[in-house]
């Protein structure tokens, strides 16, 4: 069914790509929002992933990956992008929830702790930030994250390593 979508939209055909759209703008807003921390910025990549899917589709090849994926690598570089323009702020998880309440969040065991966490998530390097939000967010393998962000396995886990390893200090020395 996908595929049959992708291929209307390419036909120009605007009602799949409003289907298209509706499927996967959760997808987007949602990695949008944990990357960059406010909801606005995150209607903004919204906006401007669909877009360039619209102006790219041609680009995109089912054989060397899922379509899922290849979105996942516009919208995380949308971010980056955006990131390199401005500095990212340390929003807690009570005010992301505050800002947006139908963002889906598991109920966390210590609710100060999973907003400490999401603090310093947001503090992490963009690239490091995309690697956490990819794999503990979205729960990608390491195989999906390498392919999402164009990278080899071992700097998804080198990455991986870092994020968690500056995470446990900032928690454990309340930096």
């Amino acid at each position: 069914m996908e595929r049959e979508t992708l291929e209307r939209v390419r036909a120009g055909n605007g009602d799949a790509f409003s289907s298209l759209f509706h499927r996967y703008k959760d997808l987007v807003y949602r990695t949008a929002y944990l990357m960059l921390g406010d909801p606005y910025e995150a209607e903004d990549v919204l906006q401007e992933v669909f877009l360039r899917v619209y102006r790219s589709l041609h680009t995109y090849r089912p054989e060397r990956g899922a379509f899922s994926t290849w979105l996942h690598r516009i919208t995380v570089n949308q971010c980056l992008k955006r990131g390199r323009k401005r500095r990212i702020a340390s929003v807690s998880l009570d005010k992301l929830l505050e800002r947006n309440p139908e963002f889906p969040a598991a109920e966390p065991f210590d609710p100060e702790l999973a907003g400490r966490i999401q603090e310093l998530v947001l503090r992490l390097r963009p690239k490091l930030r995309a690697t956490v939000v990819l794999r503990y967010y979205w729960g990608l393998s390491y195989a999906e994250i390498a392919a999402t962000l164009g990278i080899p396995i071992g700097t998804v886990k080198s990455r991986l390593n870092k994020a968690l390893g500056l995470l446990r200090g900032w928690l454990e020395g309340g930096g």
